[in-house]
């Protein structure tokens, strides 16, 4: 059964891959990789998390030092 141009089984799971010279002339990712949604924004994020680390280090080192 095929479904979306990917192969699926008698219950709609997806099957590996298998006939890659199919797509040696168009290597590019799937569609739906290119245009899948970015719900979890880790970049915007990282940098709280960055800066309180930061702040936490600071505060236990100058603890130690005075």
């Amino acid at each position: 059964m095929e479904t979306n141009s990917h192969r699926t089984d008698s219950k709609g799971n997806l099957q590996a891959e298998d006939n890659y010279a199919a797509h040696q002339e168009d290597p590019a990712p799937s569609p739906e990789a290119i245009k899948e949604p970015n719900d979890r924004p880790a970049s915007k994020t990282i940098w709280i998390a960055v800066i309180i680390a930061i702040t936490i280090m600071a505060v236990i080192y100058f603890l130690y030092i005075f």
